[in-house]
């Protein structure tokens, strides 16, 4: 038999400080997903202009698809860049301080 203690391990009083969670920072978080969103959309009209410049530099027709399919992102594009514009907007007004 042996008189040895188990471990112990270190409790919420014991061990390191606690140190508290920052805040959640909506703004932050807002950009980041518009930063992700525009990533992407930039990365599916990169991919959709490239396939049709693909076609058409070999010679296949390219139809009525390609030019209709770039318009419809070019347009979702533009809406978000729109609202990143108008979230910024936001942002500046809501930091002016009133008689400044």
């Amino acid at each position: 038999m042996s008189d040895a203690l188990p471990p112990v391990t270190p409790g919420p009083s014991q061990g390191a400080p606690h140190v508290p969670k920052p805040p959640f920072d909506r703004q932050r978080f807002v950009f980041q997903t518009l930063a992700v969103v525009i990533g992407t959309q930039l990365l599916i009209y990169a991919l959709a202009a490239g396939v049709c410049g693909q076609r058409a530099l070999a010679g296949r027709p390219v139809g009525q698809i390609c030019p209709g399919t770039l318009e419809q992102l070019q347009g979702g594009f533009d809406s978000t860049l729109n609202l990143l514009l108008a979230l910024l907007g936001g942002a500046a007004i809501s930091r002016v301080t009133p008689g400044s």
